[in-house]
């Protein structure tokens, strides 16, 4: 027994023995690379290993263009929700596309058929980005928003060097969603522009955003509510257009843009405080917005673009302009979370397989390697927690019961590597319907004058916020909250080691 006790005291002190190390966190962003330790500046600004590495590295800020892994190249389909086998959580995606059509942190359920994105008491609420990459495209979502002052939901493309196209819903204004766009994350509140439509959240609308080299068109149920053009864009300063212009997922979300500890301006943009026990929370437990399907039409890429394969995109230098990226047949796969795109598979276990090896892995290299969720306390601070927090089966509106365990749930040990195949994925040629009601009076607005043909009969044949799914670039301020994302990744660590610690001292 004294020997057995020992052993564990000893394990518990390798793991304090280690904490320093899984408590450090890296930042980065302008002048401020990564170590080549943590080579990987995430979408949150903060460098690591394994899903850092993944979708949301920026290149700009990583210890070079290598670190990042090269990104799934965009893919025809559409997308509806019956299960959830074609959505992965982010602690088991090691980058194979073919393996997951989305990856997800926070609190995403099937319900009725369709996707349901939740915010619970007290969290920041859930992201759903695509593991591939649109590089011009037409996306469609059929959806219904969330309600409530200070709950925003977002659909939105955004690039790993933070373009980025917008629609935001306040939950406090329900005929109205906003469009914006940004270039590598420069804020500019002047580019945002409204939409008027009917209630966003009584109402399924299709929303969708036609992204070409020269212009952007936001239409909603198939009416164009907004035009920009690329050249009203030019800035002379800089002798560049502010162009949304780089590979992008689509990124969908719900977060609490009026969370006390958010600035004030993003407060009073989100309608105000959000209220933690409204009508929805007291009857379901959480808000939520509810997504029926995604549909994307890849567009061909710029003519100038270097193409040796048809797999992956990356980036040739840290420019973060359209002319740093190639399409490469670039593996896009890590072994494990302790690789990076400068070694894929420096952390491959004896394993023959990514996802055996994901499997393996994952306990030992989350902490470090993978966000987890963040929970808010009632005085608006935030601290770490596991995605375990997914595990609750909570009552879905208008459903039956409750939805099943979100796919890839902690309380399973091993990971599915079930192909989305499995998944309700249409082809191409199938349109895109849904139940909308009238959408009511659109506001349409034209920015600029056209630049060649504006004809959107083009196709890609060879071959997915920080304003809402991050880091809060939101209209009226910052946020340093991320939708379902942890801001950090030391509470974490530190909630797992003493855990880890009091459970070895315990047994």
């Amino acid at each position: 027994m004294l020997r057995s006790v020992s052993s564990r005291v000893a394990v518990a002190l390798v793991a304090l023995a280690v904490l320093p190390n899984a408590l450090a966190t890296i930042t980065c962003g302008e002048g401020s690379l990564c170590p080549q330790s943590a080579p990987c500046c995430s979408q949150y600004g903060e460098c690591g290993i394994g899903a850092y590495c993944l979708g949301g590295c920026n290149p700009k800020f990583s210890f070079n263009v290598d670190s990042c892994a090269p990104q799934p190249i965009c893919v025809n389909g559409k997308y509806t929700f019956p299960n959830l086998n074609s959505v992965e959580l982010n602690t088991k995606y090691l980058g194979d596309s073919s393996q997951a059509a989305f990856v997800s942190s926070g609190y995403a359920y099937p319900a009725n058929g369709d996707l349901l994105l939740a915010m619970p008491n007290q969290t920041t609420g859930t992201v759903v980005a695509s593991s591939t990459y649109v590089w011009y495209g037409k996306v469609d979502v059929v959806m219904k928003s969330s309600r409530g002052q200070g709950v925003v939901t977002a659909f939105i493309l955004f690039s790993d060097v933070q373009d980025e196209i917008d629609y935001e819903f306040v939950g406090a204004d329900l005929g109205t969603v906003q469009t914006n766009y940004y270039y590598q994350g420069i804020l500019d509140w002047h580019n945002s522009q409204n939409i008027s439509l009917s209630d966003t959240f009584a109402n399924w609308h299709t929303y969708s955003v036609d992204w070409h080299e020269d212009y952007i068109q936001w239409s909603v149920d198939g009416q164009v509510g907004r035009t920009l053009f690329k050249n009203a864009t030019y800035n002379a300063t800089s002798g560049e257009y502010d162009y949304p212009q780089t590979p992008s997922r689509v990124q969908l979300s719900i977060w609490p843009g009026g969370l006390a500890s958010n600035a004030p301006g993003t407060i009073a943009w989100a309608g105000g405080l959000i209220d933690w026990d409204s009508a929805d929370i007291q009857q379901y437990g959480y808000d939520y917005a509810i997504v029926q399907s995604v549909n994307v039409e890849c567009y061909a890429p710029p003519s100038f673009a270097t193409q040796s394969g048809g797999k992956s995109y990356r980036y040739v230098n840290q420019n973060g302009t359209q002319e740093s990226v190639i399409i490469t047949n670039d593996d896009t796969v890590l072994a494990s979370f302790d690789d990076s795109g400068l070694d894929m598979s420096s952390g491959a276990s004896s394993s023959t397989s990514s996802s055996a090896s994901s499997s393996a892995s994952k306990s030992a290299t989350s902490t470090a390697s993978i966000p987890n969720v963040s929970v808010v306390s009632s005085s608006g601070a935030s601290t770490s927690t596991s995605s375990a927090l997914t595990s609750s089966i909570p009552t879905v509106p208008g459903g039956n019961g409750g939805p099943e365990l979100q796919r890839g749930d902690s309380s399973s040990g091993t990971t599915s590597s079930q192909s989305i195949a499995d998944a309700s994925m249409v082809s191409q040629s199938t349109s895109t319907t849904s139940s909308s009601s009238s959408s009511g009076a659109i506001t349409t607005s034209v920015t600029g004058t056209g630049v060649g043909n504006l004809s959107t009969s083009s196709s890609f044949t060879s071959a997915a916020s920080t304003s809402s799914a991050g880091t809060g670039f939101s209209q009226g301020g910052s946020t340093s909250h991320s939708a379902g994302a942890v801001v950090s990744p030391t509470s974490g660590a530190l909630v797992l080691l003493v855990a880890v610690i009091f459970g070895l001292l315990m047994v």
